[in-house]
């Protein structure tokens, strides 16, 4: 009878010192240790790329594109002197940094305003009449100065002579200068309708 009693008591004893291997709240060093591993340390979370810089102005054949105008809007050639100003002052964010006349140019005189080191946009009998993208801006399918002699390929009409000014080219309304013949050969200058261009 005292073996069974002993044995009896014995076994609740073992259970309780099992239970008391943790305390409540606490994990066991080597669980939390792999937890740990599971996860990354200091994992990054890779920010998201900013969006693409909208141009202000577009550069079209019959004209200037607005695409921030609601709704977008064509300041065509021909618009009044005072309205395509007043267009562009409000695309560019900034008054022209020059207005004046070129009374030398070969076509006649012709009035300007002038954004430094963007865009000249040319005045004939008081109305919009051509530009000369000095700057950054493009087409809608990309074309501006720096643009290949094979990304014209896409313009309608594309034809290129020799001239007094170098490698000419015209196509959709556009004209300008090519550095060489060559087929690598980049857009140097780049206009629209009539400008001050001395041949």
């Amino acid at each position: 009878m005292q073996k069974i009693a002993f044995r009896a008591l014995a076994l609740p004893a073992l259970l309780a010192l099992g239970a008391c291997g943790t305390e409540p709240g606490r994990t066991d060093d080597n669980a939390a240790g792999a937890a740990n591993a599971a996860a990354p340390a200091n994992a990054a979370i890779p920010a998201p790329a900013p969006p693409a810089a909208r141009s202000p102005l577009v550069l079209e054949g019959a004209g200037l594109g607005i695409p921030d105008a609601s709704p977008p809007r064509i300041v065509s050639f021909d618009t009044p002197k005072a309205a395509a100003i007043d267009a562009l002052t409000k695309a560019l964010g900034r008054p022209p940094s020059e207005l004046g006349e070129n009374g030398e140019c070969p076509g006649g005189a012709l009035e300007f305003a002038a954004w430094k080191d963007e865009i000249i946009i040319w005045f004939e009998n008081g109305l919009f009449a051509g530009w000369d993208n000095k700057g950054k801006l493009k087409t809608t399918g990309g074309i501006g100065i720096g643009s290949s002699r094979s990304d014209l390929a896409q313009l309608a009409g594309m034809e290129v002579e020799e001239s007094t000014l170098g490698t000419e080219f015209r196509a959709g309304g556009l004209s300008g200068i090519l550095s060489s013949k060559a087929a690598d050969a980049r857009v140097t200058h780049l206009w629209g309708g009539a400008t001050c261009v001395f041949r």
